[in-house]
């Protein structure tokens, strides 16, 4: 969704204080684990966006929460397997000898979205090799 249809579709824009009072009606407490799954565009124009959504969600779980987020890297896979989209079967020698190996500080995310791409690169922040 482009940045305009957001807008337009957004009532007011949202801010660190009104996601985080949104975050507590919904019941997020401090010290909770919760693991997140998100859409930039569907909480609505952001000032600050992917970055105050964080920020929002740290500061209601405080420093004894945990905050998870898928950070997938699906690209990173057999590609005789892609089906969105395929590559072509003479393609896969090609990729499957050239593709970088993973690395949790390099590799980014792929079809999670914005928010647990900004998520992945804080300092501070954990990523699986699995």
């Amino acid at each position: 969704m482009s940045e305009k249809e957001v807008i337009k579709k957004s009532s007011r824009p949202q801010t660190v204080e009104t996601l985080v009072r949104d975050l507590k009606n919904i019941g997020v407490r401090e010290g909770m684990v919760l693991l997140v799954h998100s859409s930039l565009s569907s909480i609505g124009w952001t000032s600050g966006g992917a970055v105050a959504v964080i920020l929002a969600l740290e500061e209601v779980l405080g420093g004894e929460g945990t905050l998870i987020m898928p950070a997938c890297s699906g690209d990173l896979s057999d590609p005789a397997k892609w089906e969105n989209p395929p590559v072509p079967k003479d393609w896969c020698k090609t990729i499957r000898e050239t593709m970088p190996a993973f690395d949790p500080e390099l590799t980014p995310t792929r079809g999670v979205g914005t928010i647990p791409e900004v998520f992945r690169k804080q300092k501070g922040g954990l990523r699986s090799n699995h």
